[in-house]
């Protein structure tokens, strides 16, 4: 298919989208499901929307096709309950590999939960209920069948991207995988998933995490930067890269992990002097994302913190990365950079 230019009428219709996507996250109370919170899925589709994007006009795809793919990749998440196990507590698998999830109902309804309902989704992967779902609207919206069918195929491929699957398929698959496990929005949603354990933990025990990590800052940050984070890069470098499924996708990751890595240097260095750090080092963002985690939107946070050091303080070129040059860096992910 040859790449075709966004019209007048195509952002309107993309804005229109973004809004329903929007709304049909919030139908959902529950604040934390598996390895996600509520306020994580927007960012987290708009952020593999502008990767994929990225990745896709290096590798020759459809922007166009891209871009509503991207948008809807993640339209039937939030039906993705908690992970089913069986009588020993292991996790199911399908026939794909895949772990079942129960079906999350939500509490409120939109067009999306009622098409859900009438196309007898339920119990689907959401990368096949999503292509479908997609299907509905782009068509109730007036777009031809080929269209369509390229938005589906690269949507079901996004959860995995063999050989058959298009290039815009394999462009969303690498971005997708990339921002879930590889650099710097992943690194923050790992900061958010292990600050959510130890919530869990603690309270189970009758205990409260943000007062004990309040009382041991120190020691909390010393044990997560100097030993965890590099166990966890190492296996996101082992498990994820190998995966890739272009040659951007894989230099994208590869440049993540390198940037990412060089990051995590410099907050060790930080540590010798963790008063200044907090005040004004990558460190400050660390402890300010742990601190601020009740349903946090990266997004929005970065709007925050932009405001109170970028704008005031911007980084010196070649400076090593205090908080402002950290949020830069993050920023760039955030937007598709590479």
């Amino acid at each position: 298919m040859m790449a075709t230019q966004v019209s007048g009428g195509d952002r309107a219709v993309l804005s229109d989208l973004e809004g329903l996507v929007r709304e049909t996250y919030t139908l959902w109370d529950e604040e934390w499901v598996g390895f996600s919170w509520r306020n994580y899925t927007y960012d987290h589709v708009q952020r593999v929307r502008a990767l994929g994007r990225t990745i896709g006009a290096e590798e020759g795809a459809d922007d166009h096709v891209l871009n509503f793919a991207g948008l809807l990749h993640d339209i039937t998440k939030a039906y993705d309950g908690e992970i089913i196990t069986d009588a020993q507590g292991n996790r199911v698998l399908d026939e794909n590999g895949f772990w079942q999830n129960e079906t999350l109902v939500p509490a409120r309804e939109n067009v999306v939960t009622e098409v859900y309902d009438r196309l007898a989704l339920a119990g689907q992967l959401h990368n096949v209920s999503g292509a479908r779902m997609a299907d509905w609207l782009l068509s109730e919206r007036g777009y031809a069948a080929d269209f369509r069918d390229a938005v589906g195929a690269a949507i079901e491929a996004h959860l995995m991207a063999d050989d058959s699957a298009t290039v815009e398929g394999r462009s969303l698959y690498d971005a997708d995988t990339i921002d879930a496990n590889i650099g710097l929005p992943a690194f923050y949603r790992n900061i958010q998933i292990g600050m959510r354990r130890q919530d869990v933990t603690f309270a189970g025990r009758g205990e409260s995490f943000p007062e004990w990590l309040r009382a041991n800052l120190a020691e909390h940050l010393h044990e997560y930067l100097t030993d965890r984070v590099a166990t966890w890069i190492d296996g996101k470098r082992r498990d994820f890269i190998p995966k890739m499924t272009t040659a951007t996708g894989r230099r994208v990751a590869e440049e993540r992990i390198a940037r990412l890595s060089q990051i995590l240097a410099e907050l060790h260095r930080e540590l010798d002097d963790l008063e200044t750090a907090l005040m004004h080092g990558g460190t400050a963002i660390v402890r300010y994302f742990m601190e601020n985690r009740s349903n946090p939107a990266l997004s929005e946070q970065l709007e925050l913190l932009a405001e109170q050091w970028l704008r005031t303080h911007p980084p010196a070129v070649g400076t090593a990365p205090g908080a402002a040059s950290f949020l830069v860096a993050l920023r760039d992910e955030v937007e598709g950079r590479v």
